[in-house]
């Protein structure tokens, strides 16, 4: 893909809203601006920012949103952003981290990075009153699995630079009440640096990280003026 769209941040009416439901339906609605069917694949990375009681949505996508039921109010426009070896960036980032890792039957389990270190000291120690709090381990494991991401897709950070918060759960509840989603969410801000304008392109209209269908990977960045 040599470029995408960038949606401008998305707002919806207060009647919309209020007709949207549960975060679940949120993510269909934003869904069926891009893909007509459950089967269809994902072509499109989104993020949710509140605007006073509002929903925004940041979106990146292949195509064009199809708005047939007029509740959004959406700018499109052409993203194909010129990168350069060594250019520095400000950047915001949520994203889903994860660590994977096998059990003694060797079958493979993805862990969330905060509760797998906390587990992890937990077993290791038995001085409660040492144990650091969940920011500082969000910080550190954030930053860590941020930085083994962008060795991968182009992209240097320096770790003074950026700061890891905004931990939270999320969870999305099926209208049949099976299969419910649950994950957690840090959010990364600060400055990286391209090191590989391809990779690095491909990290912008692909996303980094799991859970990208529910609002995670979207990597937003300016220069630095």
């Amino acid at each position: 893909m040599s470029k995408a769209n960038l949606l401008p941040p998305i707002a919806v009416s207060d009647k919309s809203f209020t007709n949207m439901g549960s975060s679940y339906n949120i993510h269909r609605m934003v869904w069926s601006l891009f893909s007509k069917g459950p089967d269809n694949e994902r072509s499109f990375l989104y993020r949710q920012e509140s605007n006073g009681t509002l929903p925004t949505f940041y979106i990146v996508s292949e195509s064009e949103p199809e708005n047939e039921s007029e509740v959004w109010d959406i700018n499109v426009k052409s993203y194909d952003p010129a990168l350069r070896p060594g250019q520095e960036l400000s950047f915001s980032l949520r994203a889903n981290p994860i660590v994977s890792k096998r059990d003694e039957k060797g079958k493979q389990h993805r862990h969330d990075v905060v509760m797998d270190e906390k587990f992890s000291m937990k077993k290791e120690s038995s001085d409660k009153d040492n144990c650091p709090y969940v920011s500082e381990i969000v910080q550190r494991k954030g930053v860590e699995w941020l930085q083994k991401k962008a060795d991968k897709s182009g992209f240097l950070i320096d770790e003074e630079q950026v700061r890891a918060d905004g931990y939270r759960n999320h969870k999305f509840y099926k209208p049949n009440g099976k299969h419910n989603i649950s994950f957690n969410t840090i959010d990364f801000t600060g400055v990286l640096t391209v090191t590989d304008p391809e990779l690095f392109k491909q990290a912008l209209f692909e996303g980094i990280g799991p859970a990208k269908g529910f609002g995670c990977g979207l990597l937003l960045v300016r220069p630095i003026r």
